[in-house]
């Protein structure tokens, strides 16, 4: 039994694709990682990196490991009916790991796995569309029920262009528009001045700055900064130090005159692809555009860079901020695959989500009726 949800064609520049991710490397002695092991080259795993930071933040006993796939335990569903199952090792702050699933996930691993913690299912999230036909095929040989969903749309900048080129595909409006934020660092008596740490002494102070902008924010207003848990707080400042530490941190600073920090992007390499975990700027200096003249520089100087192809802005939703499509050439579509243990347990877990999937088209109905 499948159940597949289909994302709906969206209005825009940018084309929605189902793109595999340049897969990362993984352990292959195993889940256990250490920081030892971490070097400081470009041949550094990003994958153990940011597993490594992940569970001592979000899961330090460790969670379930199905080969060298790690899977947490987690409550899910209604307080009365919920059930437990093992999710993959993300959440809304850690939108893009993906397991490499084709030789690792076994069908009798993963029902030894259900069975062993009473599991109703496992769900994996974020999976690129390479994982999403890998685990099928696995699915295939288990004969698990499932039930697989677009989950998230990633915005995502060509850079292995020049950046004239780049900027002469934008409209004559975005042109116009990008020469004239570009002066605001560029000449010399600007008001924004640019900068990129990739490591050194001075990235712990620079990473407590940019939480500290960040926590000033319309996020720290609504509860939802970094700051605001203590877990990602964890998290962020231990990923920082250990990517800075294996030469994969990108960090992007935009400062003004007077040496304030006034935006950041928080950046992550990941085999030949750069990805912005995190982004803020300030508010007080809003008539300046600064996310967007941040945006424009880094692009820039990624354009230049031999390393970098792809520049991309996480997201946790199907439709991304305007202000992130604005300088995007595609999407590319990641997915949410649930598979249901046998018996009563995964059954009720199936029942609980094709319900939540129902009364999610009702919603979306109702909003078009009364748009």
């Amino acid at each position: 039994m499948s159940d597949v949800c289909r994302q709906g064609r969206r209005k825009g520049r940018a084309v929605m694709v189902e793109a595999p991710l340049a897969p990362a490397p993984t352990a292959q002695s195993g889940c256990v990682l250490d920081r030892s092991e971490l070097s400081h080259s470009q041949d550094t795993q990003p994958q153990a990196v940011w597993m490594q930071c992940w569970l001592a933040a979000y899961a330090p006993e460790g969670g379930v490991c199905i080969e060298n796939v790690r899977l947490v335990r987690r409550r899910h569903g209604p307080a009365v009916i919920s059930q437990s199952v093992l999710h993959s090792a993300t959440n809304l702050q850690t939108p893009r790991h993906s397991a490499h699933l084709p030789p690792l996930v076994s069908s009798a691993d993963m029902r030894l796995a259900l069975k062993r913690h009473r599991a109703a299912g496992i769900i994996f999230e974020y999976l690129p569309q390479s994982n999403l036909e890998a685990l099928r095929d696995t699915r295939q040989i288990t004969d698990l029920r499932h039930l697989a969903m677009p989950h998230a749309a990633i915005p995502v900048t060509d850079c292995s262009i020049a950046f004239d080129q780049f900027v002469e595909q934008r409209s004559k409006r975005e042109r116009q528009r990008t020469r004239r934020l570009l002066r605001l660092a560029d000449e010399a008596d600007g008001p924004l001045r640019f900068s990129l740490v990739s490591g050194g002494d001075q990235v712990k102070t620079l990473v407590e700055q940019c939480l500290a902008l960040e926590q000033a924010s319309w996020k720290g207003r609504e509860g939802t900064a970094i700051l605001d848990r203590s877990d990602d707080a964890r998290f962020y400042r231990q990923l920082a130090q250990d990517l800075a530490a294996a030469g994969l941190l990108r960090l992007a600073l935009l400062h003004d005159r007077q040496g304030q920090l006034v935006a950041f992007e928080f950046c992550m390499l990941w085999d030949s692809r750069l990805i912005a975990l995190k982004t803020s700027c300030s508010e007080q200096h809003l008539d300046l555009s600064p996310g967007h003249v941040l945006a424009l520089l880094h692009i820039r100087h990624c354009c230049a860079d031999d390393t970098v192809s792809l520049y991309d802005v996480t997201g946790n939703g199907l439709s991304p901020a305007p202000h992130l499509l604005r300088y995007a050439d595609r999407q590319e579509l990641l997915w949410r695959v649930i598979l249901f243990a046998p018996g009563w347990r995964g059954r009720l877990l199936q029942l609980m989500w094709q319900a939540r999937l129902r009364l999610r088209s009702v919603k979306r109905f109702v909003a078009r009726q009364c748009a």
